[in-house]
């Protein structure tokens, strides 16, 4: 059985629970590498390699989970994200259709996406019925799908080849998807380097991870130098999540100081 939560799939078999990566990078390795975790009385296998081809069919047979309803604790954070500013420049990383950018888009700020399927950035202007436009980027070897008043940008490409030279000076970062624990192991501090390059002058970062994959401590190591790290909340899992040994999800602030 296949079970996707956010973008994370997860496979369940009789005899083991396996979560499987969301990692969104191109890169291609001579074989699949594995590393077993402990949770609990959980033992996970982690597979650590999904390429964006392989992103890319799960969006187009259906195959993630859109959830259509404003996170919960973005309904409880997003005045900390925005702290009374106007048009803040948002980065939504591995967007797919989150809700949350037309949330922002309609209160009047800017967001910027990056997604691996273009199908789901399609049905993010279709289903919501804003016009949009789309023209080819070479410099992310992939497109853009631009809103007609430009405020929402969305890049279908891998997530390795967006950098600050495309977009930068961001005021808010709102990462729901879990992307930091959706790239292989080996390249997480990668992402976070992308991340912090693109954080602003007083940027506020809202990431939402689960317990089991990343620790305080570890968000701690990597925003050191210029950032400040809280722990800011926490959401029981639900009973599906739980059943993989995930007891819950943590928000933590990431302040650009």
């Amino acid at each position: 059985m296949i079970f996707v939560c956010g973008l994370t799939m997860y496979r369940r078999s009789e005899r083991k629970r396996t979560q499987t990566s969301r990692a969104n990078s191109g890169h291609a390795t001579a074989a699949v590498k594995k590393a077993k975790h402990q949770h609990s009385d959980v033992s996970i296998e982690r597979e650590d390699h999904m390429t964006v081809d392989k992103w890319t069919k799960l969006w187009k047979e259906d195959k993630t989970n859109h959830t259509p309803k404003l996170c919960t604790m973005f309904t409880k954070h997003v005045d900390k994200l925005i702290n009374s500013r106007e048009r803040v420049k948002t980065f939504v990383p591995l967007c797919g259709k989150a809700v949350e950018i037309k949330w922002l888009w309609d209160k009047g700020h800017e967001v910027v996406g990056v997604n691996c399927g273009d199908k789901a950035l399609k049905e993010f202007f279709e289903e919501n019925k804003i016009g949009y436009s789309v023209v080819n980027i070479p410099a992310v070897k992939g497109k853009l799908y631009k809103s007609e008043d430009g405020r929402i940008r969305l890049y279908c490409c891998d997530f390795y080849q967006f950098n600050s030279a495309i977009e930068s000076g961001f005021g808010a970062v709102w990462d729901h998807s879990g992307s930091l624990i959706a790239v292989d192991l080996a390249e997480q501090e990668k992402y976070v380097d992308i991340i912090k390059s693109l954080m602003g002058e007083k940027c506020v970062n809202l990431t939402v991870l689960d317990e089991l994959s990343v620790n305080y401590d570890k968000i701690r190591t990597w925003f050191t130098d210029g950032f400040r790290v809280e722990a800011s909340d926490h959401a029981k899992a639900d009973r599906n999540l739980k059943s993989f040994g995930i007891k819950g999800h943590q928000l933590y602030t990431i302040f650009k100081i």
